[in-house]
């Protein structure tokens, strides 16, 4: 018991004394840990998404750049929720975000808030904020946040429903103290409701499938840096790879690219074989959709409820 109660401290301790990430805009590093500092690139290593972009930067971007403009509007950034089916590219957004603008980015996941003591989560999620107001300005992004924040039961003792009550304490205008709190989760559904007002979370945004522009624009991103015939038909690889998300495209690549650094290193002296449009093709044959279309089915019905006012086409986002 002592033991853990130690882990416990230690983790505070770290918690409170890390470092703020370094600017994007004056050390620009993959968002990779260890990764070299000249491969940070923000936005443009984000295919398609434009309107998602756009909205990112007028309302987050714009006003932490522009503080004094944004003081005489009474402007803040908002707080947001990105749901839609996995492997659609939420969580790598907000990284590049933070890249993009160049400032503080704390990531939080489920594991990192669990804790074998009373209270122990709901201390955990108040020195995160802590940390955050510290060293402001922040965005703290919050992954599978629907784990984080569920529902709150009748039952008073039930242990979730403090850790859900100090997040209503912690978000509530957390942006006034310069933490800007993003969040993304596959589940909506599963989120206690006073957890999605305004002033909590103020905007709600649907991220959805990509279409065949950002389908064309994951292939163009991902195969720019490969060894590739010059002939690559991407706009027939978008419609063929119709119904699959950005990890499936991501992983198509990297499995073509896979079979032609085999068949390079097996004729050691030649040229690179480079990844040509008959192979990717294949790939793309032999791959089955992550997403079903039953579970797309569900995320119509969640948008409904979710953003019934927004626009029958979606946001779309790819990453490499």
């Amino acid at each position: 018991m002592e033991e853990r109660i130690n882990g416990e401290k230690d983790w505070v301790k770290r918690i409170m004394t890390l470092q703020p990430s370094a600017p994007a805009a004056s050390q620009q590093g993959d968002a990779a840990e260890g990764a070299s500092t000249a491969e940070r690139h923000g936005f443009d290593d984000v295919a398609g998404m434009d309107e998602l972009k756009q909205l990112i930067t007028e309302s987050l971007i714009n006003v932490i750049l522009h503080a004094d403009y944004a003081k005489a509007y009474d402007i803040i950034p908002p707080s947001l929720l990105f749901y839609g089916p996995a492997g659609c590219g939420k969580t790598f957004f907000a990284e590049k975000t933070a890249e993009e603008v160049g400032i503080n980015f704390i990531k939080v996941v489920p594991d990192d808030l669990a804790s074998t003591l009373i209270h122990g989560t709901q201390k955990k999620i108040s020195e995160i904020f802590k940390k955050a107001e510290k060293e402001a300005p922040t965005i703290i992004f919050f992954d599978e946040f629907d784990a984080m924040v569920p529902q709150r039961s009748i039952d008073e003792h039930n242990y979730q429903n403090g850790e859900t009550n100090e997040f209503l304490c912690m978000l509530n205008n957390a942006a006034k103290r310069g933490i800007y709190v993003m969040a993304a989760t596959n589940y909506p559904e599963r989120i206690d409701r006073a957890v999605l007002r305004s002033g909590r979370i103020d905007e709600i945004i649907y991220v959805g499938m990509p279409d065949i522009a950002a389908r064309e624009s994951l292939f163009r991103l991902k195969l720019s840096q490969l060894p590739t015939d010059e002939n690559i038909n991407f706009q027939r690889l978008a419609e063929k790879s119709a119904g699959f998300n950005c990890s499936d495209i991501t992983y198509i690549v990297k499995m073509a690219s896979r079979k032609m650094f085999n068949a390079s290193i097996s004729e050691k002296g030649m040229p690179y074989k480079t990844i040509t449009q008959d192979l990717l093709e294949e790939t793309i044959s032999q791959k089955t959709p992550s997403v079903s279309s039953r579970d797309l089915k569900n995320f119509e019905r969640l948008q409904q409820e979710f953003s019934p006012k927004s626009q029958k086409h979606h946001n779309h986002i790819g990453f490499v």
